[in-house]
């Protein structure tokens, strides 16, 4: 919780880059604030890709691993989406979805 109002404060800090007087402070807050977005969904992705599994220590209990394939497959479905979405061109969206064996 304390690392979402943490990103979300270095999100919304400041002034938005507008008193900094030039297109070029402005477009260096922007690819900031668009790297602190990135990073936000990379956590929000791992976390869906985080499982319960039995603890060989102790079978009465669980732990929490990082599934690795599944964070990986989330990844590649979110730049599949994002590829699609930038280039609107259904060829490039179908090959990549073929290439890491995707499904919609």
């Amino acid at each position: 919780m304390n690392d979402n109002i943490k990103a979300g404060g270095d999100i919304h800090a400041g002034d938005g880059g507008y008193s900094l007087g030039t297109k070029e402070k402005y477009d260096e807050f922007v690819k900031g604030r668009n790297q602190s977005l990135g990073k936000m969904r990379i956590k929000e992705l791992k976390e869906q890709a985080m499982e319960w599994v039995p603890n060989i220590a102790d079978p009465d209990t669980k732990i929490r691993l990082l599934n690795a394939e599944k964070f990986a497959e989330l990844i590649v479905k979110e730049c599949i989406d994002v590829v699609g979405k930038a280039t609107a061109s259904p060829n490039a969206y179908q090959a990549l979805m073929k290439h890491f064996g995707v499904e919609e």
